[in-house]
């Protein structure tokens, strides 16, 4: 099958000589008849456009971004409001003219920072450590020709990073406003609500067929059906490429040598200890204590007392409950001097008293695991299956390159894998609840691509977690529509029953809240028969208590009233609706602000930072000539 496939690979050399000739006939001869010569920029700083090409990628990268947070309910009416092109275009203008301050300040970014980057990125690191195939697969999945393009990329936005954390962290905050922050989160309120509930008014409501239907007439959109979506796919499987692949026995000897320090189990000690914890800082007065604390322990050991028994007595170390245990550890665990002295004992022996960062210890190793040398015919297996499955990764992205060389070629996804000899699945129409089913599309990401591209777009290559890569063309795209009454006419009742008990239910909480200052919230609660609930003290992020009828709403207005006053709203809660009152207004404790006050120093330090930058790039801005082009810009 492999062979196949590469076979029909090679035979697009002649096709992509063609279609480079017809390509430069297009960028040289027609492009320009058309265009006379000229391609109207995006925008232009001080003279110096800014092109499609350097748009294009950043807005791309834009909506990957946001495809990838909100799946399918991204489409082109949450693009158009969030403005996307607008706050792209902003950021590459923002962008251009910080490079320009970094340059002239002389800011580099080393290759030792670009590298230290690159690897510490934990989207590019495996099980293993760094991968360096996963790092070409993703850095081209990015949009990037190939990684260091990448590199470059990341060289330039280190220095935009590092000019704008200098601006944000020259950002002051005062002691006052350092207190005043802490003030407003960490003062609390306790707040009583009478909640009517809905059900409890069931017999006071009737809804007829006639309002089921007229509930239905102004409320069609919520009666639709669900988006639908037809998809052909290729499925380049690395297991499925595996089963056509062999491994030579020398090259899994080599791996064997190669990984044979990783692969054998090493010595493990375990011991037991007694600790006696110095701080850092400590006086020579509390040192000296602790060091005649250990000798005592020392002592008593020596005449011969059980070393659990004096470890559970005396030791300061959470392991002193069950004698001081610490288990089986490896060579390199401990901290150097404890890790030295028990890996020169006998099984048996105690140490003498050893100094480390916690303090003064005293080690007993009660036993030893010599180190484990297995042979090759103990990892054979399992050596072979790693090496095929990176064999098969390795096929699938080639498989892949391929794929996408001809469906630049081809004028569908059909046609590119017949090309290479590549099976095509065909996914009948189906609703997203429905997709999860298909083993195609169980992947989310490739699920919230599925939903979110349109018939005739580029198809793209996309790699899943497990290593596979999966090309998908959306053939065909069944949009909602309104269900007929007759449908969902069940439903549509049961709404609009839902939809009166709710407006019941806040009529009458309306009428507990006009008649809330002449009478006690156990009065109201009897009159009323409804609920009454108190909280806990709570802040006005919701921390201190998670009830569900705490909704931020009503924080917010709670903490802008006094003690005894009712709220001057009532509140859709989930257990029905909310009338509330402020019971008692509990200022923040001082031992809490000792605590807090560095830590809401550097949120206040970076909010600060963050207006601060606002303002001084709205300044470089102004020394600027800034023209944008909407005409060109309406083109994505």
């Amino acid at each position: 099958m492999l062979e196949s496939m590469r076979n029909q690979a090679q035979s697009w050399l002649a096709k992509l000589i063609l279609g480079g000739i017809a390509l430069s006939f297009v960028l040289w001869g027609i492009g320009d008849y058309f265009l006379g010569g000229r391609i109207e920029p995006i925008a232009e700083i001080d003279g110096k456009p800014i092109g499609e090409n350097e748009f294009y990628q950043a807005y791309e990268r834009q909506l990957n971004s946001y495809r990838a947070m909100l799946g399918p309910q991204f489409n082109k009416d949450m693009i158009a409001s969030l403005g996307i092109k607008d706050s792209t275009l902003q950021t590459i203008i923002n962008r251009r003219l910080m490079l320009s301050i970094a340059d002239e300040l002389h800011m580099t970014a080393p290759e030792t920072v670009i590298l230290a980057s690159v690897q510490s990125n934990p989207s590019f690191r495996s099980t293993t450590g760094f991968d360096a195939q996963r790092y070409r697969i993703l850095t081209r999945n990015m949009g990037f020709a190939s990684p260091q393009d990448y590199e470059n990329e990341l060289r330039l936005n280190l220095m935009v990073d590092s000019l704008q954390k200098a601006m944000m962290d020259s950002a002051h905050v005062s002691d006052a406003e350092v207190r005043d922050r802490f003030n407003s989160e960490y003062q609390q309120r306790e707040l009583a609500a009478i909640i009517v509930d809905p059900d409890s008014l069931t017999d006071q409501v009737k809804v007829s067929e006639d309002d089921a239907r007229a509930w239905y007439a102004s409320h069609r959109d919520n009666y639709r059906s669900p988006l639908r979506v037809e998809i052909n796919a290729v499925d380049i499987n690395p297991d499925d490429l595996a089963k056509d692949l062999s491994v030579d026995e020398a090259n899994i000897q080599a791996a064997y040598e190669e990984r044979k320090s990783t692969l054998n189990e090493p010595e493990e000690r375990k011991a037991e200890h007694v600790l006696i914890r110095v701080k850092s800082d400590a006086s020579d007065e509390a040192r000296a204590a602790a060091r005649k604390k250990i000798e005592a322990a020392q002592a008593r050991i020596k005449a011969g007392e059980s070393f659990a028994k004096v470890a559970k007595d005396v030791s300061d170390d959470v392991t002193a409950e069950n004698g001081g245990d610490l288990g089986w550890f490896k060579q390199g665990v401990m901290v150097p001097e404890f890790d030295r002295a028990a890996f020169a004992m006998q099984k048996g022996e105690v140490s003498d008293i050893i100094e480390t960062q916690f303090g003064y210890h005293l080690v007993h190793l009660t036993d030893i695991k010599q180190a484990k040398v297995k042979s090759l015919a103990e990892f054979h297996d399992q050596i072979r299956d790693e090496l095929l499955q990176t064999m098969a990764r390795e096929e699938a992205y080639k498989l892949s390159q391929d794929l996408d060389d001809a469906l630049g070629m081809e004028d569908s996804l059909s046609a590119a894998a017949e090309s290479l000899n590549m099976k095509v699945q065909h996914i009948k129409p189906v609703s997203q609840s429905e997709a999860i089913a298909e083993p195609l599309l169980s992947d989310p990401q490739i699920r919230s691509k599925a939903f979110s591209t349109l018939p005739g777009q580029a198809v793209d290559i996309e790699e899943t977690g497990d290593g596979h890569f999966i090309a998908l063309e959306v053939i065909n795209r069944i949009e909602p529509d309104v269900l007929p009454f007759a449908q969902v006419a069940a439903q549509a009742l049961d709404d609009a029953k839902k939809s009166a008990l709710r407006d019941k239910a806040r009529q009458i909480a309306e009428d507990i809240r006009q008649h809330a200052g002449t009478a006690s919230l156990d009065l109201l609660v009897q009159k009323y028969g409804q609920a009454k609930y108190i909280s806990k003290p709570v802040r006005k992020n919701g921390a201190g208590d998670n009830a569900g009828w705490l909704t931020p709403d009503i924080l917010n207005r709670a903490f802008v009233s006094v003690a005894g006053d009712w709220l001057d709203a009532s509140f859709d809660v989930p257990q029905g609706i909310a009338v509330v009152r402020v019971e008692k207004v509990i200022d923040a404790a001082d031992d809490e602000f000792a605590k807090q006050k560095d830590s809401i120093r550097e949120e206040a330090r970076k909010a600060k930072g963050a207006v601060r930058f606002a303002r001084w790039m709205a300044s470089v801005r102004d020394q600027h000539e800034i023209i944008t082009h909407p005409g060109a810009l309406a083109r994505y």
